[in-house]
Protein backbone atom coordinates (compact mmCIF):
# COMPACT_ATOMS: atom_id res chain seq x y z
CA UNK A 1 0.00 0.00 0.00
CA UNK A 2 1.53 3.64 -0.91
CA UNK A 3 1.70 6.02 1.33
CA UNK A 4 -1.41 8.17 -0.35
CA UNK A 5 -3.83 4.82 -0.02
CA UNK A 6 -2.56 4.82 3.91
CA UNK A 7 -3.24 8.29 4.86
CA UNK A 8 -6.92 7.81 3.18
CA UNK A 9 -7.36 4.47 4.91
CA UNK A 10 -6.65 6.03 7.74
CA UNK A 11 -8.28 9.17 7.43
CA UNK A 12 -11.65 7.08 6.42
CA UNK A 13 -11.33 4.88 9.36
CA UNK A 14 -10.82 7.77 11.85
CA UNK A 15 -13.99 9.61 9.89
CA UNK A 16 -16.15 6.72 9.92
CA UNK A 17 -15.47 5.78 14.00
CA UNK A 18 -16.32 9.49 14.76
CA UNK A 19 -19.67 9.29 12.77
CA UNK A 20 -20.33 5.93 14.33
CA UNK A 21 -19.43 7.43 18.02
CA UNK A 22 -21.21 10.42 17.54
CA UNK A 23 -24.47 9.11 15.95
CA UNK A 24 -24.64 6.53 19.11
CA UNK A 25 -24.68 9.70 21.36
CA UNK A 26 -27.44 11.36 19.15
CA UNK A 27 -29.54 8.00 19.67
CA UNK A 28 -28.82 8.44 23.74
CA UNK A 29 -28.94 12.07 23.47
CA UNK A 30 -30.89 13.24 20.31
CA UNK A 31 -29.54 17.04 19.14
CA UNK A 32 -29.30 18.01 15.70
CA UNK A 33 -25.81 19.25 15.58
CA UNK A 34 -24.83 15.53 16.37
CA UNK A 35 -26.76 14.19 13.29
CA UNK A 36 -25.19 17.03 11.30
CA UNK A 37 -21.63 15.68 12.62
CA UNK A 38 -22.30 12.54 12.13
CA UNK A 39 -24.00 12.27 8.19
CA UNK A 40 -20.96 14.85 7.71
CA UNK A 41 -17.78 12.10 9.13
CA UNK A 42 -19.68 9.34 7.37
CA UNK A 43 -19.23 11.10 4.11
CA UNK A 44 -15.86 12.15 5.00
CA UNK A 45 -15.45 8.12 6.03
CA UNK A 46 -16.88 7.14 2.50
CA UNK A 47 -14.80 9.80 0.61
CA UNK A 48 -12.09 8.84 1.88
CA UNK A 49 -12.48 5.39 1.84
CA UNK A 50 -12.76 5.74 -2.14
CA UNK A 51 -9.77 7.23 -2.45
CA UNK A 52 -7.68 4.94 -0.67
CA UNK A 53 -9.78 2.53 -2.98
CA UNK A 54 -8.50 4.31 -6.19
CA UNK A 55 -4.78 5.13 -4.38
CA UNK A 56 -3.89 0.92 -3.43
CA UNK A 57 -5.19 -0.14 -6.90
CA UNK A 58 -6.11 2.13 -9.90
CA UNK A 59 -9.38 4.72 -9.76
CA UNK A 60 -12.30 3.46 -11.58
CA UNK A 61 -15.75 5.38 -12.39
CA UNK A 62 -17.69 4.56 -9.15
CA UNK A 63 -14.77 5.13 -7.00
CA UNK A 64 -14.41 8.59 -8.74
CA UNK A 65 -18.66 9.44 -8.17
CA UNK A 66 -18.38 8.50 -4.17
CA UNK A 67 -15.46 10.48 -3.71
CA UNK A 68 -16.53 13.40 -6.16
CA UNK A 69 -20.12 13.36 -4.58
CA UNK A 70 -19.45 12.61 -0.84
CA UNK A 71 -15.73 14.38 -0.82
CA UNK A 72 -16.32 17.16 -3.24
CA UNK A 73 -19.48 18.36 -2.46
CA UNK A 74 -21.24 16.92 0.93
CA UNK A 75 -18.60 16.80 3.55
CA UNK A 76 -18.00 20.36 4.41
CA UNK A 77 -21.42 21.26 3.80
CA UNK A 78 -22.75 18.64 6.77
CA UNK A 79 -20.19 19.33 9.11
CA UNK A 80 -20.68 22.93 8.86
CA UNK A 81 -24.60 22.43 9.55
CA UNK A 82 -23.79 21.08 12.62
CA UNK A 83 -21.98 24.10 13.85
CA UNK A 84 -24.81 25.98 12.65
CA UNK A 85 -27.59 23.80 15.06
CA UNK A 86 -25.28 24.44 17.64
CA UNK A 87 -24.76 28.40 17.51
CA UNK A 88 -27.62 29.58 15.73
CA UNK A 89 -31.28 29.34 16.24
CA UNK A 90 -32.78 25.92 15.28
CA UNK A 91 -35.33 27.51 12.43
CA UNK A 92 -32.32 28.95 10.70
CA UNK A 93 -30.21 25.31 10.79
CA UNK A 94 -33.65 23.98 9.43
CA UNK A 95 -33.64 26.33 6.61
CA UNK A 96 -30.26 25.53 5.35
CA UNK A 97 -30.51 21.80 6.14
CA UNK A 98 -33.35 21.75 3.54
CA UNK A 99 -31.23 23.67 1.41
CA UNK A 100 -28.38 21.58 1.52
CA UNK A 101 -30.28 18.55 1.35
CA UNK A 102 -31.72 19.81 -2.06
CA UNK A 103 -28.35 20.55 -3.60
CA UNK A 104 -27.59 16.96 -2.55
CA UNK A 105 -30.61 15.07 -3.94
CA UNK A 106 -29.28 17.00 -7.04
CA UNK A 107 -26.24 16.39 -6.95
CA UNK A 108 -26.40 12.76 -6.65
CA UNK A 109 -29.02 12.20 -9.41
CA UNK A 110 -26.21 14.07 -11.83
CA UNK A 111 -23.44 12.37 -10.42
CA UNK A 112 -24.79 8.41 -10.25
CA UNK A 113 -26.70 8.60 -13.50
CA UNK A 114 -23.98 10.23 -15.57
CA UNK A 115 -22.82 8.03 -17.96
CA UNK A 116 -19.11 7.57 -18.48
CA UNK A 117 -17.67 7.57 -21.81
CA UNK A 118 -15.08 4.22 -22.36
CA UNK A 119 -12.08 6.70 -23.15
CA UNK A 120 -12.37 8.62 -20.15
CA UNK A 121 -12.88 5.74 -17.80
CA UNK A 122 -10.00 4.61 -19.46
CA UNK A 123 -7.73 7.61 -18.80
CA UNK A 124 -9.07 7.90 -15.03
CA UNK A 125 -8.06 4.14 -14.50
CA UNK A 126 -4.44 4.63 -15.71
CA UNK A 127 -4.46 8.06 -13.95
CA UNK A 128 -2.46 8.46 -10.85
CA UNK A 129 -4.54 9.95 -7.49
CA UNK A 130 -2.54 13.22 -7.57
CA UNK A 131 -4.16 13.88 -11.11
CA UNK A 132 -7.47 12.30 -10.37
CA UNK A 133 -8.12 14.72 -7.14
CA UNK A 134 -7.36 17.82 -8.76
CA UNK A 135 -10.35 19.10 -10.39
CA UNK A 136 -9.52 21.70 -12.50
CA UNK A 137 -7.20 19.28 -14.81
CA UNK A 138 -9.22 15.90 -14.62
CA UNK A 139 -13.12 15.97 -14.88
CA UNK A 140 -14.61 12.67 -15.56
CA UNK A 141 -18.34 14.90 -15.73
CA UNK A 142 -16.83 17.02 -18.48
CA UNK A 143 -16.88 16.30 -22.53
CA UNK A 144 -12.88 16.06 -22.54
CA UNK A 145 -10.35 15.34 -19.37
CA UNK A 146 -8.48 18.47 -19.54
CA UNK A 147 -12.05 20.69 -19.72
CA UNK A 148 -13.00 21.87 -16.11
CA UNK A 149 -15.47 20.79 -14.42
CA UNK A 150 -19.34 20.94 -15.58
CA UNK A 151 -20.60 24.39 -14.22
CA UNK A 152 -24.03 23.33 -12.36
CA UNK A 153 -21.12 20.86 -10.08
CA UNK A 154 -18.80 23.29 -9.94
CA UNK A 155 -21.16 25.43 -8.85
CA UNK A 156 -22.95 23.00 -6.29
CA UNK A 157 -19.51 22.11 -4.67
CA UNK A 158 -19.04 25.80 -3.60
CA UNK A 159 -22.49 26.68 -2.36
CA UNK A 160 -21.70 23.33 -0.24
CA UNK A 161 -18.11 23.49 0.48
CA UNK A 162 -17.24 27.19 1.54
CA UNK A 163 -20.65 28.12 3.83
CA UNK A 164 -20.07 24.96 5.41
CA UNK A 165 -15.91 25.09 5.87
CA UNK A 166 -16.31 28.41 7.41
CA UNK A 167 -19.15 27.43 9.71
CA UNK A 168 -16.74 24.62 10.81
CA UNK A 169 -13.80 26.65 11.25
CA UNK A 170 -15.35 29.93 12.58
CA UNK A 171 -18.04 28.53 14.45
CA UNK A 172 -14.78 26.47 16.45
CA UNK A 173 -12.74 29.58 16.55
CA UNK A 174 -15.98 32.02 17.83
CA UNK A 175 -16.69 29.48 20.53
CA UNK A 176 -13.32 29.03 21.62
CA UNK A 177 -12.56 32.59 21.90
CA UNK A 178 -15.82 32.76 24.09
CA UNK A 179 -14.51 29.92 26.02
CA UNK A 180 -11.65 31.56 26.59
CA UNK A 181 -13.04 34.65 27.80
CA UNK A 182 -15.22 33.01 30.28
CA UNK A 183 -12.47 31.22 31.83
CA UNK A 184 -13.66 28.42 30.84
CA UNK A 185 -12.32 24.74 31.47
CA UNK A 186 -9.09 23.82 29.19
CA UNK A 187 -10.82 20.62 27.72
CA UNK A 188 -13.24 23.17 25.95
CA UNK A 189 -10.38 25.25 24.46
CA UNK A 190 -8.38 22.20 23.75
CA UNK A 191 -11.58 20.55 22.04
CA UNK A 192 -12.37 23.90 19.86
CA UNK A 193 -8.80 24.29 18.49
CA UNK A 194 -8.79 20.35 17.29
CA UNK A 195 -11.99 21.20 15.15
CA UNK A 196 -10.58 23.95 14.17
CA UNK A 197 -7.44 22.18 12.83
CA UNK A 198 -9.44 19.39 11.32
CA UNK A 199 -11.21 21.88 9.26
CA UNK A 200 -7.94 23.63 7.48
CA UNK A 201 -5.57 20.64 7.57
CA UNK A 202 -7.01 19.25 4.41
CA UNK A 203 -7.42 22.90 2.36
CA UNK A 204 -3.80 23.96 3.21
CA UNK A 205 -2.07 20.21 2.95
CA UNK A 206 -4.18 20.43 -0.36
CA UNK A 207 -2.48 23.71 -1.26
CA UNK A 208 0.90 21.95 -0.50
CA UNK A 209 0.29 18.61 -3.14
CA UNK A 210 -0.54 21.78 -6.15
CA UNK A 211 3.25 22.43 -5.22
CA UNK A 212 4.73 19.60 -5.77
CA UNK A 213 4.20 17.07 -2.13
CA UNK A 214 2.09 13.97 -3.59
CA UNK A 215 0.60 12.63 -0.93
CA UNK A 216 0.08 15.87 0.68
CA UNK A 217 -3.40 16.14 0.38
CA UNK A 218 -4.14 12.24 1.74
CA UNK A 219 -2.36 13.57 4.69
CA UNK A 220 -4.20 16.46 5.29
CA UNK A 221 -7.42 14.12 4.88
CA UNK A 222 -5.93 12.06 7.56
CA UNK A 223 -4.89 14.89 10.14
CA UNK A 224 -7.79 16.45 9.57
CA UNK A 225 -9.98 13.52 10.70
CA UNK A 226 -7.82 12.79 13.59
CA UNK A 227 -8.23 16.18 14.66
CA UNK A 228 -12.09 15.98 14.45
CA UNK A 229 -12.12 12.57 16.33
CA UNK A 230 -10.21 13.88 18.91
CA UNK A 231 -11.74 17.44 19.49
CA UNK A 232 -15.01 15.92 19.23
CA UNK A 233 -14.40 13.15 21.89
CA UNK A 234 -12.96 15.84 24.15
CA UNK A 235 -16.24 17.98 24.18
CA UNK A 236 -18.03 17.31 27.13
CA UNK A 237 -21.15 18.79 25.05
CA UNK A 238 -20.91 15.81 22.44
CA UNK A 239 -19.72 12.68 24.35
CA UNK A 240 -21.70 12.85 27.87
CA UNK A 241 -21.83 9.04 27.79
CA UNK A 242 -18.99 6.69 26.59
CA UNK A 243 -21.01 3.37 25.82
CA UNK A 244 -20.78 0.30 23.87
CA UNK A 245 -22.37 1.52 20.49
CA UNK A 246 -25.62 1.20 20.40
CA UNK A 247 -26.33 -1.22 23.78
CA UNK A 248 -26.83 0.26 27.05
CA UNK A 249 -23.67 -0.85 28.19
CA UNK A 250 -21.81 2.06 29.95
CA UNK A 251 -18.61 2.16 30.14
CA UNK A 252 -18.34 5.74 31.06
CA UNK A 253 -20.44 8.75 31.98
CA UNK A 254 -19.18 12.09 32.31
CA UNK A 255 -20.28 14.84 35.27
CA UNK A 256 -20.57 18.56 34.35
CA UNK A 257 -18.59 21.05 36.14
CA UNK A 258 -20.26 21.82 39.47
CA UNK A 259 -20.82 25.71 38.41
CA UNK A 260 -22.20 24.37 34.56
CA UNK A 261 -24.86 22.02 36.88
CA UNK A 262 -25.38 24.84 39.35
CA UNK A 263 -26.00 27.05 36.55
CA UNK A 264 -28.31 24.61 35.42
CA UNK A 265 -30.19 24.35 37.97
CA UNK A 266 -30.79 28.00 38.65
CA UNK A 267 -32.02 28.27 35.27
Amino acid sequence: MNAIALFEALAALFALLAALFIFDQHLNRPRPYKLMWSLGLLFYGIAAGAAAAGAAGGWNVAEYKLWYLFGGIMTAAYLGLGTLYLLAPRPVGHVATAFAVLISLYAAARILLYSVPAATAAALASASTTTVTNVAHFSVFAPAITQPTAFDLRLAAIVMNIPGALLLFGGAVWSGWQFWRKHAPGFRLTSMALLALGSVFPSILTGLQALGFSSAAALGEFLGALCLLAGLLISHDVFTVFRVPFTHIILHERRRPAQQTQQANVG
